[in-house]
């Protein structure tokens, strides 16, 4: 009768391991095999107080448990020494609980005869002193053993050990080696790691057999923040609206808000340097802004058959032509000065005359474009093409600044300017067809006789080729652009990153981070911002940031609003917020910034002090005055935060990608840590 007792006993200790996954008390690990069991029959009787204490311990008879596991202990010594542990730690018991505890980890021979119980013990005495070494013991102890040898409840311990640990990576690797895991901690593993098309796969799958409403409201709402970290927008507006259906019992927003923060960590050493070498649109865009020529003589408004002998003969035109020498003269000087403080010169130069000329405005666009405020270059290119249809050049940076802003075209004149810039005839005509080809038709044909003796000399046509190139077949050495523009500072930035014959990883590697100029220098203070940012990437993307000398002395800091704003963003990515808070507020005072990139600066800087007030007021004036995609998007985060669905929805309409601004969902760590 007792062997069918004990048959019945192991028989029911086994399901309920099976079933029970949230404890590691003893279970069939720590219990002997029946087999052996018939070799020892004097232990038989142990054998059944032992199971009956598993079955107590179970029914969270704590009390029960400890006597029957007492009396056990005399055969079964370290399981029921484990389980005397737990049963005390469960009772609060925790001096007691330690001592039985510590007695099973100071037998280091336990680790090879019993794994299971020597590691639980270590776990419960972690969860009993708070004492970070017997997690580490833990983990040095797995080294030592073969886990897949081990059984599946011993290496759910050293997997659950790892998510203490934050060790997110090595728990993720360990769980799918599992028999049977479970797809939610797989899943939220996935999303703390940035595991987002894996955490999507396992969302899906552990929402299938969910009953419990309220886990369920739990993974809706990680799918939902899932979808929107991979702009999978129409996706994430499904789930919202599955969302507003169970809205009168959700509450997950509440426990897990939504928070927008200042991510110094966004971009990885990868993402950096495959934005040196991969030019997504908006890159291309602000290339393109960079090699792209000022207008010093509008031809067309000294005479109409172009012949300059005409000039003299007509009082009319002489006047046109001194007002052009006088602008070239003063603009050759603007050239020489910091980019932000002559797009306010040449602003105040436009505000005085009665009528600009065409070439004038677009002079103003392209400086304002170098600055990274695109709604003003929009304004003024858009100005100098309504004043000179027949220049393509003009027509192509319209076109391709409405779409760096995001800005959707009344539909008459989208259809004629596009219409037009199709033409092959018209002044810088190959030039601005092939802008228009290269952002947004590559099927354009274009013939080399529609190329003028300027446009075919120039830097700028070389760059375009450039550009078209370098996405086919990378940097090379023998690209025109490389070989006659050396000496551009872009330009040898950009050929340092061309790979040499026979150059591993490494060597590439180091040669750069050698040639990198370690100064910041004169060099980055005239140019387009473009130029600072790309050797921002650069050095990041090589991991040499804090090597970098970004000094440049108190007299040129003055005078160079640009360099200040640059050292506003080094202060931050360096964490010293509020010497980056105290220059910028500064520069807006004194240079009224009104562009986009300063705006999201300003932002990133006041959330990186958590001042949530300040940040959102700026993020409401991108919004509503610059009616900016990305701002919309993050306001769609705070909104769907507060379960304002509708308005949620509405906001989320273009992809968002910013380096700065990133949102997080709170509390999901401690959520995985707890399961």
């Amino acid at each position: 009768m007792s062997r069918y007792i004990l048959f019945f006993l192991l028989l029911y200790n086994f399901i309920l391991a099976k079933t029970n996954n949230i404890i590691y008390e003893s279970s069939s690990d720590t219990i002997i095999k029946q087999d052996k069991i018939r070799k020892y029959n004097k232990k038989i009787d142990y054998q059944i107080i032992f199971n009956k204490g598993v079955l107590a311990l179970h029914h969270k008879q704590y009390k029960k448990a400890i006597k029957l596991f007492k009396k056990s202990a005399k055969y079964l010594k370290i399981p029921s020494f484990l389980n005397i542990g737990i049963a005390y730690y469960k009772l609060g018991s925790n001096k007691n609980a330690y001592l039985y505890l510590k007695k099973i980890y100071d037998i280091k021979l336990t680790l090879k005869y019993d794994p299971y119980s020597y590691l639980s013990a270590t776990y419960y005495l972690y969860l009993l002193t708070k004492d970070r070494k017997y997690l580490t013991s833990i983990i040095n102890s797995y080294k030592k053993l073969s886990f897949n040898k081990l059984s599946e409840n011993t290496k759910k311990l050293i997997i659950d050990t790892f998510i203490i640990l934050g060790n997110y990576d090595n728990a993720l690797t360990l769980i799918k080696k599992l028999k049977k895991f479970d797809y939610k901690k797989v899943a939220l593993l996935d999303l703390v790691t940035n595991n987002y098309k894996e955490a999507d796969i396992y969302l899906k799958k552990a929402m299938v057999d969910i009953i419990d409403d309220q886990t369920y409201n739990h993974l809706l709402w990680f799918l939902v923040y899932e979808n929107l970290k991979t702009n999978h927008i129409e996706i994430a507006k499904n789930n919202i609206q599955e969302i507003e259906k169970r809205s009168y019992f959700f509450n997950s927003n509440i426990k897990f808000p939504l928070q927008l923060y200042f991510n110094p960590k966004k971009l990885s050493y990868k993402d950096y340097y495959n934005r040196l070498i991969h030019f997504d649109e908006n890159r291309k865009i602000d290339l393109i802004y960079y090699f792209a020529p000022f207008i010093f003589i509008d031809k067309t408004l000294l005479t109409k058959d172009m012949t300059y002998s005409f000039v003299l003969k007509n009082i009319q035109n002489l006047q046109t032509l001194d007002l052009m020498v006088g602008y070239n003269k003063q603009f050759v000087d603007l050239i020489k000065i910091d980019p932000i403080l002559r797009a306010k010169k040449l602003n105040d130069m436009i505000d005085l005359k009665i009528s600009p000329s065409s070439y004038e405005y677009y002079n103003l666009a392209l400086t304002y474009a170098q600055i990274f405020n695109y709604h003003k270059a929009y304004k003024y290119f858009k100005k100098a093409y309504d004043l000179d249809r027949s220049n393509k050049l003009y027509a192509a940076m319209t076109l391709i600044t409405a779409k760096r802003i995001g800005l959707k075209l009344d539909k008459e004149f989208d259809k004629h300017i596009n219409l037009n810039i199709q033409k092959p005839s018209g002044r810088f005509s190959y030039i601005g067809r092939y802008i228009y080809k290269l952002i947004f038709n590559p099927a354009l044909k274009l013939k080399k006789r529609e190329i003028s003796k300027d446009e075919y000399r120039s830097f700028f046509l070389r760059a375009l080729y450039f550009l078209e190139n370098s996405q086919k077949l990378g940097f090379l050495a023998d690209e025109p652009l490389f070989v006659e523009y050396k000496k551009d500072p872009l330009v040898y930035l950009m050929s340092l990153l061309i790979k040499k014959d026979k150059e591993n990883r490494f060597k590439y590697y180091a040669r750069i981070q050698d040639t990198i100029p370690k100064k910041f220098n004169e060099y980055f203070l005239y140019g387009p911002l473009f130029l600072t940012h790309y050797y921002l990437d650069m050095v990041r993307a090589f991991g040499i940031l804090n090597q970098i000398d970004f000094n440049i002395g108190d007299i040129i800091e003055q005078t160079y609003p640009s360099y200040l704003r640059t050292k506003s963003y080094i202060y931050l990515y360096t964490g010293q917020y509020y010497k980056a808070l105290n220059i910028l507020e500064n520069l807006f005072d004194k240079y009224k910034l009104d562009d986009r990139f300063s705006y999201f600066l300003l932002i990133a800087e006041y959330l990186s002090i958590n001042d949530k007030s300040n940040a959102l007021i700026v993020l409401d004036i991108l919004r509503f005055e610059y009616k900016d995609p990305q701002a919309r998007f993050l306001t769609g985060i705070g909104l769907l935060s507060n379960l304002k669905l509708n308005s949620a929805i509405n906001s989320f309409r273009n992809k968002y990608f910013n380096e700065l601004i990133d949102f997080k969902i709170l509390n999901l760590e401690k959520y995985l840590k707890d399961l």
